[in-house]
């Protein structure tokens, strides 16, 4: 648990670990959201997806949900929080990249596009369990409310703000 003797007065904004926190949350939330809606049309447009293609990308992207979120929450509570959220922001990032490089290359394929949603929903089903329970050991009992409302906030306005950016990127890129 966290030490109280580094609680800041005013709310957990004042510190600097839940700052941090928060702005990765907020990159981490926005890019999962960008990526539903994403895929999904890079696979339309590029590369003339079927329906049903579509329909398997989209499953593809939230499969790791059901297929390790609960050894992942095993997994994320004997190791290191801050360092596995890190990992898999890089390799969300990286999954992600590949996608234009591959375009560019004229090599982009639907197994692909699946694998980059089978990597990237893996990625963020770690991020988010070792990010739920990363926050206590940064704030203080008595900040968690509002830490947890902090956090809630970036996520629900990505939800909100992210598949739009989606498609406003892939048709600046596209």
């Amino acid at each position: 648990m966290s030490d109280t003797s580094r609680a800041a007065p005013g709310g957990p904004l004042r510190m600097r670990d839940f700052r941090m926190l928060l702005a990765g949350a907020a990159a981490g939330q926005l890019g999962a959201q960008v990526t539903l809606v994403a895929l999904p049309l890079v696979a339309v447009l590029e590369l003339d997806a079927s329906a049903f293609q579509v329909g398997l990308l989209t499953a593809a992207e939230t499969a790791a949900f059901l297929l390790v979120g609960l050894p992942a929450g095993a997994l994320t509570d004997r190791m290191r929080k801050r360092p596995l959220m890190i990992r898999a922001d890089l390799v969300r990032a990286v999954a992600m990249a590949s996608i234009p490089a591959a375009a560019l290359a004229h090599v982009l394929t639907m197994t692909q596009l699946y694998a980059v949603a089978l990597v990237t929903g893996v990625a963020t089903v770690f991020f988010d369990v070792a990010h739920q329970s990363y926050l206590p050991h940064i704030l203080p009992r008595d900040q968690l409310v509002a830490g947890n409302g902090a956090l809630e906030t970036v996520r629900s306005t990505a939800q909100v703000t992210g598949p739009g950016l989606g498609g406003g990127l892939v048709q600046l890129v596209g």
